[in-house]
């Protein structure tokens, strides 16, 4: 399978002695509602530079390995490299001339806002959620009171998704054995379209055959958990309300 377009979780980032890593999910989670509001309410740059700081000092203190954190950002940053290339060029407003090709100054700085918003939201949630595994932060979501329907949903996304991707690698390869070459005409929109009834068929039969083997173990809409829920610590507490007090104070005047 291709190792780009898996969604679990990654080992490298899991593997670590580090006090992020052995700080408790709930207090992680909770730090992570926190930077997901303050990206969103940021909105001038000293708040931006600080909250990207923030979220640095989070993979510093999680250790989590350079070359992983360098690969998701690059991954992130080519998306984002379309709004650079477009924003400048069509945004409006004030403009300067690069030769003969204008350039808007709110362009710019939009599409620097978003860069970073987008690279301090990555990072943090890398250094948060990306060290706990992922059924722990499910059960901290379901301490929250969180819906149990929605924790369920998140739980079999992240359970089947590489598994739905396999399977359209699998039908892709075989339309390629077939001699499918892709052009812009209606014969490779009909193709796709197949391609897509193939694999939302393919997914109804898995969730089918899931659901009668989860109702013949007994399975009545809970996982049952065997861990006691242990005490979090007042140091642990004190680290967590330090870097939300960080978070709140970028958006803070």
């Amino acid at each position: 399978m291709n190792k780009h377009l898996d969604i679990t979780q990654d080992r490298d980032l899991l593997q670590g002695s580090s006090g992020l890593h052995n700080m408790d999910p709930r207090l992680k989670v909770l730090t992570s509602f926190v930077l997901a509001a303050t990206v969103a309410l940021t909105n001038n740059w000293i708040s931006l530079l600080g909250l990207m700081g923030t979220s640095m000092l989070l993979t510093i203190w999680g250790k989590l390995p350079l070359s992983k954190v360098a690969s998701r950002l690059a991954a992130l940053d080519s998306i984002l490299v379309i709004l650079w290339l477009t924003l400048p060029l069509t945004y409006g407003g004030e403009k300067y001339y690069l030769g003969h090709i204008p350039i808007y100054v709110e362009g710019l700085k939009t599409a620097l806002a978003i860069t970073l918003r987008s690279n301090a939201a990555l990072l943090g949630f890398m250094a948060l959620l990306g060290t706990t595994p992922m059924h722990k932060n499910l059960e901290a979501l379901r301490s929250f009171y969180f819906p149990q329907k929605l924790i369920l949903l998140l739980h079999f996304t992240y359970r089947y998704g590489h598994v739905l991707v396999k399977e359209a690698l699998k039908v892709q390869k075989a339309m390629e054995l077939r001699g499918f070459d892709p052009k812009l005409n209606l014969f490779t929109l009909r193709s796709y379209g197949n391609f897509m009834g193939v694999i939302f068929l393919k997914a109804f039969k898995r969730a089918e055959r899931v659901t009668n083997a989860m109702e013949l173990r007994g399975f009545n809409g809970s996982f049952p958990t065997l861990e006691p829920h242990k005490a979090i610590s007042l140091n642990e507490i004190i680290k967590c309300a330090a870097f939300c007090a960080l978070l709140v104070g970028c958006i803070a005047r």
